[in-house]
């Protein structure tokens, strides 16, 4: 684990590459932070990762390894993205019985979805693909 993960962060977020390149290289570092500095990262991460890089940074959120503190981050802005990232995510943390974080995205799916399917979780995914073309970003 890296120490001086603040130094680092700094050092990307006052470097003259443009926005979605700092996102990267913080990226990169994340898993080499302890758990505050994943934290605090995940929070820049957010605010600076556009959605088509975003697929990295939500596997944090289905990998149930993740501290749950992180995975808080992750969830929070996961909401504030398009349906398409949003539900597929949701879905995958839900299916994921050891995850922390598994009966919020499942209580999150209901609420789009308007329905529980239990754990049938190919009714889910066919149910979410149907709502997404109904539903498109």
């Amino acid at each position: 684990l890296m120490t001086d993960w603040e130094d680092r962060v700094d050092r990307i977020l006052g470097d003259d590459s443009e926005v979605g390149e700092k996102a990267r290289k913080m990226l990169e570092l994340f898993p080499h932070f302890p758990e505050a500095g994943q934290v605090e990262t995940a929070q820049h991460i957010s605010n600076l990762l556009a959605d088509e890089d975003y697929e990295k940074f939500g596997n944090y959120l289905t990998n149930s390894k993740t501290p749950e503190s992180v995975q808080d981050v992750i969830l929070a802005d996961v909401l504030n993205r398009p349906n398409a990232i949003k539900l597929p995510l949701l879905l995958e943390t839900a299916r994921t019985p050891d995850n922390a974080k598994a009966a919020e995205a499942k209580e999150m799916l209901e609420l789009y979805l308007e329905d529980d399917y239990g754990t049938d979780w190919n009714r889910w995914q066919q149910e979410m693909e149907k709502w997404l073309k109904e539903n498109p970003d």
